[in-house]
């Protein structure tokens, strides 16, 4: 009860701040917000970009967006086309926070403010809309703790191109390393996936099993993709008892932990991340300082200058809590739990 409490105080609050950016908006102007996606194949932009769409047709603004199709160069290419096509402001989904600095400057030398989107780029002078991602590394190394709290850990980590890499295992150490210290926990592989593809994943996995003669206790994957990938390398061998996380409660993840296949995902309401670096980028484009937007803090940049921010708080879900999401309306009971045998958890029952 107290698990649903606190997700119902965590929506409420998002929907509160959803509120109060868009009321600091002018609604008599209107506005043409540039989005630069890094690679928007993967299911979860799709989710991000429903709640960017929700709030500019709201406020009747121009949304247009490029997708860089995981090319650093493109992006580049694209944010200085989005600058020439006239945008009031930027939201910046970046494949390379380093390869698009030059780009961002050319923004605010043209006077066009950027949200720097999920992924953090070292410019003091952008808007980070993110969650608290060193708290979803440690949630999610938590709940494998919980899970497997010894033995042969591999670690999939996303794109070593993506700062946001650093951040998520900063706070995956918080947890770990008292137990890798201890000798309790032993990392027998730590590999980084090019654009978090899952069938990369799968087959580092399948690499990973067969240099430790099977022998892995645990698998770390930092997404629910790569995480989709391990299940099918683990699957294949027949190990169903190996902890493995992910993160973005994605629809095929959350089927996973209902079936016994994963053990944690990391849930971040995308929409309502969405909502707000929208909302953020329509006051920044109607002259409010980054610093100045609407439920902003700082926090650090890669660097470690103070950068605007805005943090949304991330949410551990575990088998035992699958309620909430049903519960929240992420996902439907059917979807949850199809093909789920007897014995399944809660909503499944």
């Amino acid at each position: 009860m107290k698990e649903l409490f606190n997700l119902r105080k965590l929506a409420l609050a998002a929907a509160a701040a959803s509120a109060m950016f868009a009321a600091s908006v002018t609604a008599a102007q209107e506005y043409t917000i540039g989005v630069s996606w890094r690679h928007f194949q993967e299911e979860r932009w799709k989710i991000d970009e429903a709640g960017i769409l929700s709030i500019l047709k709201s406020g009747g603004h121009t949304y247009v967006s490029a997708d860089a199709q995981a090319d650093p160069v493109k992006q580049v290419t694209d944010i200085e086309s989005l600058i020439a096509s006239g945008v009031d402001a930027l939201i910046v989904l970046a494949q390379d926070s380093q390869a698009v600095l030059p780009a961002l400057e050319r923004a605010h030398e043209e006077g066009i403010p950027v949200v720097a989107y999920d992924a953090p780029i070292d410019d003091p002078n952008t808007l980070f809309v993110s969650f608290d991602n060193v708290a979803v590394g440690r949630l999610m190394a938590e709940a494998m703790l919980e899970e497997q709290p010894t033995g042969n850990w591999a670690l999939i980590e996303g794109d070593s191109a993506h700062s946001i890499v650093q951040v998520f295992r900063e706070g995956q150490m918080q947890a770990l390393q008292p137990k890798i210290d201890a000798g309790e926990i032993k990392v027998v592989a730590q590999q980084n996936i090019v654009n978090w593809a899952p069938d990369a994943a799968q087959a580092a996995v399948d690499q990973i099993l067969t240099a430790n003669a099977n022998a892995i206790d645990a698998v770390l994957a930092m997404n629910d993709g790569m995480s989709g990938g391990a299940a099918a390398a683990l699957e294949a061998q027949g190990l169903d008892n190996v902890a493995l996380s992910g993160q973005d409660g994605s629809t095929a993840a959350l089927n996973r932990i209902a079936k016994g296949q994963q053990t944690v995902t990391i849930w971040k309401n995308a929409t309502e991340l969405g909502r707000a670096a929208a909302s953020a980028a329509v006051s920044m484009a109607g002259g409010v300082a980054p610093g100045d937007v609407a439920g902003s803090t700082t926090a650090p940049t890669i660097s470690g200058a103070e950068q605007p921010a805005i943090l949304l708080e991330p949410f551990a879900i575990t088998r035992g809590n699958l309620n909430l999401v049903v519960d929240a309306g992420w996902i439907s009971k059917d979807a949850l739990c199809k093909g789920v045998g007897g014995g399944g958890p809660t909503p499944c029952n």
